[in-house]
């Protein structure tokens, strides 16, 4: 291509400088006549060919230097195009970077073009542009760059940081290739001159150079200035954002930095420099700390104080201090920075504390304008204006995560222009240091430099606990808990030295020593011990930043927490607080960690219950601070049976009323980090426990206090509830959501080593003991229910659980407890001691009988007795009739019953079958005693429920919270669920009994906080394999809750709610209706990835129904979330299904991979009916492209299994999508484009079917995948360009090649459906772009000649036939030519040629070709094809030709090629003899047709001659009727009418004419008829008609020589022998035609007439030409007549010239 390229702008030189300039136009036709004397083999080979020929570009060169627009234009193109090919000769740099530099000034195109040319110069030579070559180039890059048009400056500009960084690049390269090349050049250091390599040497200068202009001195190396420093700090920047590894490695180039650069940047920030040129050099900063602060330490020191001093309010203006805090920004996100900053200089003797000067620079700014920041006795939202001039509280999500427990994200707030800070109004969308296009300081909100602030220590923190936090996870944390022995606790091996706490290492290790965990847990590690990590000097670092930096980040977070933020702010603050707290502890600085567990604790309550309770507690809370005793809710242990009255004394404390001190959200929040703290920080809190404790404590009591329910007794003081339920407002939430925090951090309990857990119990203790001598009078106590064996029953009953119930209820409740077990007591006392409560902290006494029930020891009649006797109280229990109690035995019955079962798995020991056996029948007996009680009593049990579904969900072998097997934040849902198994088969209907007796009777007496439960319940059994049918029916029993929990609802109102908590632990059952609807369907979603394909399939379409129930109640934004959690993880978990059945050996995978495609093949089918209802309402919504995108990447992997089935499935769920979208707005651009992007990239046959047979049918894929772009294209039709277009045709030619064939049909008569859409398509596309219709034609005429390509038409061909797809594609390229050859598009003519090509293949095999469909035959349609075209293209393609710019030539060869295709036929392939005469006039016809289209046209002056001697050529050729000889045929490298000179031995043998004799008489007509002469009256002779004639006369000549040599060498042998007939009639028909014959005179210049004057001798020097011959022939034809006659006729009509 880069040839033919070339050669146009040769041929255009020539043109243009005919008489103009001949140096240029001799240089051109040199170069030209050097192109084409090259070999086309390809393009590398031509461009090395031309690599070696300098004189090549020599016309261009010239070309350059006249600066004439358009001689240059033309010369700078075809010098980039050589650069860019590799085929410029290296000797010729210098002329052409001279004349690209001379160019530069000319017009546009020509700067851009010299613009383009440069990066592949400097790619393509490298190595030989260098030195002063490269200081030419970089020279004319600096000129364009300095023009004063935009365009042209702008692309210089970018060409130039292109430039720069190649240079450096090269310098990388040329130290990978180190040994190949000395060093030569010597450059400065900071150690002295060392010796570098050229492109070092290079890099060098140019760095240096650039310095140098960016400081306004005079550069070395370049001949460039800027006018302004701008540009050069850019070109510095992007240096060293792509290559700073390289320029840190190399000493001269850090030396620039060091003596130029650094001092530049330090000058710039210290002076009065304006906004442009600050935010360039302030951008440099971040690049160079984090990759040069080793090597540039004392510049790096300077520069960081310089940023700190700046930050003084008196030292700079506001924008340069926020622009000195951007920098800190991103430096405190890359933590490695920080600590090697504090490594380098706070740890060094002589060095500045920069780090903590930093820090306590961000104390002064955090308070440095406490009205701006709404500082305040506690933190506040700022104001928000409604349409009611109201101020709302926030609604936080106060989520916690993981083991470190970090707050979830929170909802945004609509702040105004009041003090606090926002991220809306406090903050810029794009920071000041991003804003390059600014010539001024923006405007800055007031409160921006102090959200920056706290964005610091936030990161500062943040940075600490991601590099600490990983190495305090216990290793083998898992085998440990298996030994459980004390050994297994890991003890330090030294002290920690960074602790200055007063304990010693000692009493540590006795601490970590003396017992293990309950369930085998760990301590977590302390950083400091592991010495051997090859990061432990980091560790010391992070360390030592903690303990020097704790002060100043603590006043900085006190300052914030008591301002007015935002609900992001704010969760952020808490979030970073929450991880320097945790890396405090494990870190084990006591005081740090408790200083900030204070600061936690003050902010989680009320400032006025804290002042209040001070007061209360008087003077023991004056002389104890903070860590004074409270009241809680947590009771001691040995607490007395009968009621306890409260001292006289302690009465004075109603005097206080604490009920007005409320708790706020960002109190629990605070509360919740504080409690996540106490889970992570657990086994080292040591006595910080009771911070932990006792602010939960407070917390409580304020809850308690400010609930609106009060009991007075008879002396008329309030009495606050603790177990009441809490009214509290929009509070409801939040304190659900600590009260889910309190029993984690309960239950986090059970994994804390033995020491750990007594601290726990010792600080309880303390609280009870301090409470009680200050409670008030109660007649019960309140204790919570614990269980001394299981720790994870503290879910059920931690303390928070006491604000649930009245203080009395649960007093009397603990009370009849505590009594029932004083009664077992004597029953059961060895049972009792047989473990210590001194030694593994349990002092709570389970009931005797269900001590008896769980118990192996005891005999398996004793249990059944006991089990039998529970039962009876609980059959009892269902039958209380008193009214007020009724809630409340029923309940407790029920919590009887679950106890006794839980108690039965606690110690499970397999081999004691006989004990297993009493478990099973205990279990099941305790299942019939449910199922029969709520038989009784299901529609009226109020309270419960929990018991309920616990006891149902105790049949299963693990009874784990289906939050920790199944439930995963949508995004993160990449593991499949887990499956809880049965304990054994004859549990399951017993339980199910129970449970579809709830769901089809008792659904309205369920509460809804326990509706979750009754949905996991639903998905257990229908996840369990024991039962087949149980598993199906369990699928309708969703349908059933679903349309309970929708019934009563107008519209699924799933906006506003927090859809996080539907993840949460199953303790948070506070679940709106809506989001236990939600949570239900998730539930299904894990049902579809059943092994079972029965279950998945019931599953799906309870779903879908589910949907198509109440999909019209849905708003935008709640098909979002049901999209994000539902829809997208319905084909997320079939996926990630598909993957892990892919990773199994098992021997039947393939069956499996295939029943899970018929799963999703449903899950499609049923998706695209969803959205065809739905889509208009769903689209509406602002993210609902985000969603659409995550869709479009599950359908992706969906199309990535490779499936025939599923690529179906997709491609017609999308297709039956987008029909439903009538137009996409322009912001819904996004939605077509991923679509678009989905089909291109997954053709169905693009690669090997994973799951599909080998032999798959693949039309119904492709077909839907055709079907699909149709709606693509209809909804992006505006958008499509050029590459899109042969994108498209790219695809529809890999569908019709490798398409399968139809299984019962061929393609011969009719097409495929396939084969239809695919034509289809190319008419649907429009080519509104430029070049288009040349590519659809060129795709048309592929489509031509599929049919005759490879091995299509072989008869052991298994494939389409492609038949009738090429008739079709016949018509559709007529059809279309028609349409758009008036469009003045030049690509077209080579279009045209490839269409004419691709027509004259089926002519081409006219007699070959054996596929034939329904008339009309193949060749037949064709040639009628391309006549019709010929018919409208010729006279435009004609015009088009006058144009000398636009090359024709092409068209005119295939024209002429199709022309000898028709005149020509293999009539040994032709089984039909009885064809070739009809088959001849029909050829003659179109040889007729297609000489009135060439003739006169062909013989115009643009076409060449060769064309003209190659129609001659092909008349000759097919008008010969007699074979001839050999010798009198021309041979390669002979004249044409050479050959008529020799002599050879005549034949005697007759030779047969050929079979298609008319079609060679009728071209023998049309070679005479070419030579003749055509008068046009008085007018001159025309011009097209004599090159035609001077053409065809050779060939006239030649093919009548023939005839007559036959005669002259052939005849005599025969002797008297006749002439055959056919070769007397073919030399008598060329005599006569000789006669009469007028020749056109300039046809035969080398003739002239014997007379001298113009007469009609001029006419007949054809004669002359075979003169000879006829003589010859005279002499023998004297035999017969009527031959003699005929020559003699010749004879005379020669002799009238000389008369």
């Amino acid at each position: 291509m880069t040839a033919q390229l070339l050669a146009s702008e040769l041929a255009a030189l020539i043109s243009e400088s005919k008489r103009k300039n001949p140096e240029l136009r001799g240089a051109a036709e040199k170069s030209l006549s050097d192109l084409k004397a090259l070999s086309n083999t390809s393009e590398s080979q031509i461009a090395a060919d031309l690599k070696l020929r300098p004189n090549f570009v020599r016309p261009f060169l010239i070309a350059c230097a006249t600066r004439n627009p358009k001689y240059a234009g033309i010369g700078i193109v075809s010098l980039q195009r050589l650069i860019a090919s590799n085929g410029l000769p290296q000797e010729t740099l210098k002329d052409v970077l001279a004349v690209l530099r001379e160019c530069s000034s000319l017009g546009l195109d020509v700067q851009l073009k010299i613009l383009q040319a440069l990066p592949s110069l400097l790619q393509n030579y490298a190595k030989q542009l260098k030195d002063q070559l490269l200081a030419n180039a970089l020279e004319v890059c600096f000129l364009l760059y300095s023009s004063k048009t935009a365009a042209v400056s702008g692309t210089a500009a970018a060409t130039l940081q292109q430039l720069v960084v190649s240079i450096i690049g090269k310098v990388g390269l040329e130290d990978e290739l180190a040994s190949e090349q000395e060093p030569e050049n010597e450059v400065p250091t900071e150690d002295g001159t060392i010796v570098v390599r050229a492109a070092a040497f290079d890099a060098y200068r140019l760095f240096n150079d650039l310095a140098l202009i960016t400081e306004g001195q005079k550069p070395s190396y370049l001949r460039a200035n800027l006018s302004s420093p701008d540009f050069g700090l850019e070109l510095i920047e992007s240096m060293l954002s792509n290559h700073a590894d390289i320029i840190c490695s190399h000493p001269e180039l850090v030396h620039v930095v060091r003596i130029r650069l650094m001092p530049l940047i330090i000058r710039i920030i210290s002076e009065r420099f304006p906004f442009p040129t600050t935010v360039r050099a302030m951008r440099l900063l971040p690049m160079i700390f984090s990759n040069m602060l080793s090597v540039l330490t004392t510049e790096c020191e300077m520069a960081i104080s310089l940023l700190n001093h700046t930050l003084d309010p008196d030292a700079a203006v506001l924008w340069k201090r926020v622009l000195c805090m951007e920098v800190f920004r991103s430096i405190h996100a890359q933590p490695a920075i920080v600590r090697s900053m504090y490594a380098s200089f706070d740890e060094h003797k002589g060095k500045r504390n920069v780090v903590r000067d930093h820090m306590d620079i961000m104390v002064r700014l955090a308070a440095e304008k406490p009205s701006v920041i709404g500082l305040g006795p506690q933190s506040s939202v700022p104001a928000v204006s409604t349409t009611q001039s109201e101020v709302e509280d926030e609604v936080a999500a106060l989520q916690a995560e993981g083991v470190a427990g970090m707050i979830g994200s929170a909802m945004s707030l609509k702040a105004s222009n009041v003090p606090g800070l926002t991220v809306e109004w406090s903050t810029l969308r794009v920071p000041c240091i991003d804003q390059l296009d600014k010539t001024e300081a923006p405007g800055l909100p007031q409160g921006y430099i102090y959200a920056l602030t706290l964005i610091c220590i936030n990161s500062f923190s943040d940075g600490l606990a991601r590099f600490l936090l990983p190495f305090s996870i216990p290793g083998d944390s898992r085998s440990r808990r298996k030994k459980g022995s004390a050994k297994d606790v890991d003890s330090p091996s030294k002290p920690d030295q960074s602790n200055g706490d007063s304990t010693s290492i000692t009493d540590k290790k006795s601490k970590l020593l003396r017992g293990q965990s309950f369930t085998g847990s760990r301590i977590p590690v302390n950083p400091l011990f592991l010495e051997s990590h090859v990061l432990y000097q980091q560790i010391q670092t992070s360390a030592r930043m903690v303990e020097n930096c704790w002060p100043a980040l603590l006043a900085a977070y006190s300052t914030f927490l008591h301002a007015a933020l935002d609900s992001e702010f704010y969760h952020s603050l808490v979030r970073s607080f929450q991880k320097f707290t945790q890396i405090s502890g494990i870190l084990r600085l006591s005081t740090p960690r408790d200083a900030f567990l204070t600061t936690l604790g003050k902010n989680a309550v009320p400032p006025s219950f804290v002042a209040a309770y001070a007061v209360v507690n008087s003077p023991v809370a004056t002389s104890e601070g903070w860590h004074s005793r409270r009241p809680s809710f947590f009771q001691d242990n040995d607490m007395t049976l009968s009621p306890i009255s409260s001292p006289a004394g302690e009465t004075s404390r109603q005097s206080f009323d604490i009920s007005q001190a409320n708790l706020n959200t960002r109190n629990l929040l605070c509360m919740r980090a504080l409690l996540n703290l106490g889970i992570a920080l657990g086994p080292v809190l040591d006595d910080a426990w009771s911070i932990v404790l006792e602010t939960l404590q407070q917390a409580d009591t304020v809850v308690a206090n400010s609930t609106p329910q009060r009991r007075t007794s008879r002396t008329g003081l309030a009495t606050p509830g603790m177990s009441e339920a809490i009214n509290v407002g929009e509070l409801d939430n939040e304190i659900a959501a600590v009260k889910v925090a309190a029993t984690r951090l309960l239950e986090s309990c059970s994994e804390l080593p033995n020491g750990a857990f007594l601290d726990v119990l010792s600080s309880l203790k303390a609280l009870l003991k301090d409470t009680r001598a200050s409670r008030t009078r109660h007649e019960n106590l309140n204790e919570p229910l614990k269980s001394p064996l299981r720790p994870r029953t503290l879910h059920k009953q931690s303390s928070m659980s006491s604000i649930n119930g009245t203080v009395g209820a649960r007093g009397r409740a603990n009370a009849f407890v505590i009594q029932n077990i004083t009664t077992l007591i004597g029953l059961n006392s060895l049972r009792l001691l047989e473990a210590d409560p001194t030694l593994n902290g349990w002092n709570i006494i389970l009931d005797l009988l269900v001590d008896i029930v769980g118990s192996q020891d005891c005999g398996s009649d004793l249990r059944i007795k006991a089990a039998e006797a529970v039962s009876t109280l609980v059959a009892m229990t269902a039958t209380f009739k008193e009214p007020e109690r009724q809630g409340e035995i029923r309940q407790r019955g029920l919590a009887t019953l679950d106890k006794q079962v839980k108690t039965l798995y606690f110690e499970v020991d397999f081999i004691n079958k006989a004990a297993r056996i009493c478990e099973l029948d205990i279990h099941l007996l305790s299942l019939e005693t449910l199922q029969r009680a709520l038989e009784q009593y299901g529609d009226s049990l109020l309270s419960g429920w929990d018991y309920v579904f616990t006891i149902i969900d105790s049949i299963f072998e693990r009874e784990l919270e289906r939050d920790d097997i199944t439930r995963k934040e949508p995004k993160d849902a990449l593991e499949e669920p887990i499956t809880l198994q049965p304990r054994s088969s004859k549990l399951v209907r017993p339980s199910f009994g129970s449970l579809e007796l709830i769901c089809s009777d008792f659904l309205g007496s369920v509460p809804e906080m326990f509706m979750r439960k009754l949905i996991d319940s639903v998905y257990h059994f229908c996840s369990q394999t024991e039962d087949f049918n149980i598993s199906l029916t369990s699928t309708t029993l969703f349908w059933n809750v679903s349309d309970h929990l929708a019934r009563d609802l107008e519209t699924i109102d799933i906006e506003d709610q927090t859809v996080e908590s539907i993840a949460t632990p199953r303790g948070d059952n506070d679940l709106s209706k809506a989001l236990l609807w939600l949570y239900l369907l998730n539930c299904l979603v894990d049902v579809t990835i059943n092994p079972r394909p029965e279950i998945r399939h019931g599953a799906l379409h309870t779903i879908f129904r589910i949907f198509d129930a109440y999909g019209d109640n849905l708003r935008p934004s709640d098909w979002m979330t049901c999209q994000d959690l539902i829809i997208s993880r319905l084909l997320l978990l079939n996926n990630v299904k598909y993957r892990s059945i892919l990773e199994e050996t098992m021997e039947d995978r393939v069956d499996d991979l295939i029943s899970l495609s018929v799963t999703g093949t449903v899950l499609l089918n049923s998706l695209a009916s969803l959205f065809e209802h739905h889509l208009e309402t769903m689209i509406t919504h602002p993210s609902f492209i985000h969603s659409w995108k995550n869709l479009v990447g599950q359908w992706k992997d969906f199309l990535s299994r490779q499936a025939l089935a599923l690529s179906t499935a997709v491609f017609s769920a999308l297709s039956r999508i987008l029909a439903v979208v009538r137009d996409v707005p322009a912001k819904y651009a996004t939605f077509t484009d991923l679509i678009w992007d989905l089909w291109q990239e997954n053709n169905p046959v693009k690669d090997t079917n994973k799951v599909s047979p080998a032999r798959s049918d693949n039309q119904p894929a492709l077909l839907a995948y055709l079907q699909c772009l149709g709606e693509i294209y209809r909804l992006r039709a505006n958008a499509v360009d050029l590459k899109d277009i042969n994108d498209i045709l790219e695809q529809l030619r890999i569908c019709a090649t490798d398409s399968s064939p139809m299984a019962y049909s061929g393609d011969i008569d009719k097409m495929t459906p396939l084969q239809t859409e695919i034509l289809g398509c190319i008419e649907m596309i429009h080519p509104k772009v430029d070049g288009a219709r040349a590519r659809i034609i060129h795709s048309i005429s592929i489509f031509v000649t599929l049919a005759y390509e490879n091995d299509t038409w072989e008869s052991d061909h298994k494939g389409p036939t492609y038949v009738s797809l090429s008739k079709a594609a016949m018509d559709l390229l007529k059809t279309y030519i028609f349409d758009h050859l008036r469009h003045q598009d030049t690509h077209l003519i080579t279009a045209l040629a490839e269409s004419v090509s691709a027509l004259a293949t089926p002519i081409s095999l006219k007699y070959t070709w054996k596929l034939e469909g329904k008339a009309p035959v193949t060749w037949q349609k064709a040639t009628t094809i391309t006549l019709a075209i010929l018919e409208e293209a010729v006279p435009i393609v004609a015009q088009f030709g006058r144009e000398e710019e636009i090359d024709t030539l092409p068209f005119w060869t295939e024209i002429l090629n199709t022309c000898d295709t028709i005149m020509s036929a293999d009539l040994d392939g032709c089984s039909v003899y009885s064809r070739i005469l009809p088959d001849e006039d029909f050829d003659i016809n179109a040889i007729t047709k297609l000489r009135a289209l060439l003739i006169p046209t062909l013989g115009f002056p643009f076409i060449n001659d060769d064309l003209r001697r190659k129609y001659a050529e092909s008349i000759f050729k097919h008008s010969i009727i007699h074979e001839p000889h050999y010798d009198d045929l021309p041979q390669p490298g002979q004249d044409l009418l050479e050959c008529l000179a020799s002599t050879h031995i005549g034949r005697v043998q007759e030779l047969p004419p050929t079979p298609r004799s008319k079609m060679s008489y009728f071209l023998l007509d049309d070679l005479f008829s070419l030579v003749s002469i055509h008068r046009n009256d008085n007018r001159p002779r025309s011009l097209e008609r004599i090159n035609l004639a001077k053409a065809s006369a050779p060939f006239l000549i030649l093919r009548v020589g023939i005839v007559l040599k036959a005669y002259i060498f052939d005849q005599p042998l025969r002797g008297r022998m006749p002439q055959p007939i056919s070769h007397r009639k073919e030399l008598l028909y060329v005599l006569k035609k000789l006669v009469e014959l007028d020749s056109e005179p300039e046809a035969f210049p080398q003739m002239k007439s014997h007379s001298g004057v113009g007469g009609e001798e001029e006419y007949k020097r054809h004669l002359h030409m075979v003169f000879e011959f006829v003589t010859k022939a005279l002499r023998i034809s004297r035999r017969d007549g009527e031959l003699q006659r005929a020559l003699t006729g010749v004879v005379e009509c020669v002799g009238r010239e000389f008369l």
